[in-house]
């Protein structure tokens, strides 16, 4: 829980259309969760974060975060940092570009370098807390290995911001704008976990 006592999710919108098929997914999870805090009468702050209408440069590995533990650029990732930090629970929709995660996301993700160096580096604990993820993700691709490079790359993300990857919610040939909202299974299953999720 947040200093005010309220229950954060971070949720970060990985995909450059708007309305695509992991944001309708994002969605249909963010649904279920809303109703389980409204029935169990949680204060909760849900943060949506849209990357791609973000201002993020690449990491430019120019090693600053080693020696003061900050990052140096001045953009939109400075308030990310911020939410990351003190959320109780992440959850990443990304679809699959050239079989990991999009561009804008993978941007968000190499910048948080940062928490890398102060976890294994500097061995300074920012983030004071346990919590829990999980990974959204579509692909146009029907193959059963399609997703590994991405789960690789969130794996990666959560373990530095010490977020235990708890599930994730992969459906393959899924390439079309609209073809999520027609597997109604798939959006079951996100609401679902949703609407199941602990709030502590």
């Amino acid at each position: 829980m947040g200093k005010d006592g309220k229950y954060i999710l971070a949720a970060l919108y990985g995909s450059p259309r708007l309305n695509g098929n992991t944001a309708v997914l994002m969605d249909s999870f963010l649904e279920g969760f809303l109703y389980k805090a409204e029935k169990a009468e949680k204060d909760i702050n849900i943060e949506k974060i849209v990357v791609s209408q973000l201002e993020i440069s690449p990491c430019r590995e120019c090693d600053n975060c080693s020696k003061t533990g900050e990052c140096i650029i001045e953009d939109d990732m400075q308030e990310i940092f911020k939410i990351l930090i003190k959320a109780d629970f992440i959850a990443v929709a990304s679809p699959v570009f050239f079989t990991t995660v999009s561009g804008y996301l993978k941007a968000l993700i190499d910048r948080c370098q940062r928490f890398w160096v102060l976890k294994y580096k500097r061995r300074e604990n920012i983030i004071n807390k346990n919590r829990k993820g999980i990974f959204i993700s579509a692909s146009g691709s029907g193959t059963g290995t399609i997703f590994d490079c991405s789960k690789k790359v969130i794996r990666a993300f959560f373990d530095v911001l010490f977020v235990d990857y708890e599930a994730d919610f992969l459906y393959g040939t899924t390439d079309r704008r609209g073809d999520m909202l027609k597997n109604l299974k798939a959006l079951g299953e996100v609401y679902d976990f949703g609407k199941k999720l602990k709030i502590e």
